[in-house]
């Protein structure tokens, strides 16, 4: 999906005086990872807060709710696991893309 760019510390990614564009998949998918829910005015319901869930052992709670707001959010979501070593992996793209 094309939409507007962040940066790294989540501002706005300006470069000579415009907003730039460019494919925003994996930075839908970390806004979606790092919010609560509520953090978003106009849509309550969407948010993760994976860090909610970095205590919590059971981590199938964690992926069925990553794969449940990728769905929603209108990702075509084809695996998401997290490996012995603690890294989450996360093969999901918009239907466009």
């Amino acid at each position: 999906m094309k939409d507007i760019l962040l940066t790294q510390d989540l501002d706005l990614d300006v470069r000579a005086g415009d907003l730039n564009a460019g494919n925003s998949d994996l930075q839908h998918q970390q806004l979606l990872l790092i919010n609560n829910r509520g953090n978003i005015k106009e849509f309550p319901a969407v948010g993760i807060d994976a860090f909610g869930y970095l205590q919590d052992n059971d981590t199938s709670a964690l992926l069925r709710e990553i794969r449940k707001q990728f769905t929603a959010d209108g990702m075509q979501v084809k695996t998401i696991n997290i490996t012995n070593t603690g890294q989450l992996n996360i093969d999901a793209t918009y239907g466009n893309s």
